[in-house]
């Protein structure tokens, strides 16, 4: 299979690993005895999954469903729900990102309203990765063909944000290590 699509597979087992640790340390920042590092952990995590995916993982994974558009598929509905979600994906984030910062300077922020908003973030998006990984990209490992893929690569490179080079992906790829292992795996389980 092409190596997009290997790494977009790649990303969604790293953000479901991610959501993991997140639920985890929402689980201790809920409890009286927290960690102190709790909360810049959980700061991390939003950083993440407001940057990567907004800036790389998304933007591909456009590119990918739209060139699906073009083939003879009854999922178009999917597809453009999918493509239109990652917009409220990126709205989503900001706003957790919100509530977390004002969390962290103290400010006030009702519990229930923060965990409550956490929980259907987390949803949201495995709801979303469950979509693509179940009905969207089997079709593209079914139908997309070398020629396809070539067309996908020329857009990538016409696209590409100077923003996000490799050194940045390698930045969040540390970022994602660092959450993900900070959370001890029985209380992700």
């Amino acid at each position: 299979m092409h190596k997009i699509y290997q790494q977009l597979c790649c990303d969604h087992k790293q953000m479901q690993q991610l959501l993991d640790a997140f639920e985890g340390l929402l689980e201790q920042l809920g409890k009286q005895d927290r960690d102190p590092a709790t909360l810049p952990l959980i700061l991390e995590a939003l950083d993440y999954f407001s940057v990567y995916p907004d800036q790389w993982h998304h933007p591909i994974e456009d590119l990918v469903f739209e060139q699906l558009l073009g083939k003879s598929v009854d999922v178009r509905d999917v597809i453009n729900k999918t493509l239109r979600e990652h917009n409220q994906i990126a709205d989503s984030t900001r706003k957790m990102g919100q509530l977390f910062y004002a969390v962290a300077n103290d400010a006030a922020v009702e519990r229930e309203q923060l965990f409550n908003s956490a929980q259907e973030y987390i949803v949201l998006q495995r709801k979303h990765m469950q979509r693509e990984n179940e009905i969207l990209l089997p079709l593209v490992a079914d139908l997309l063909t070398p020629e396809d893929w070539d067309c996908i690569q020329e857009k990538i490179h016409q696209r590409q944000s100077a923003h996000f080079n490799a050194g940045v992906k390698r930045l969040y790829q540390a970022v994602y290590k660092d959450v993900a292992n900070s959370v001890p795996l029985e209380t992700t389980a």
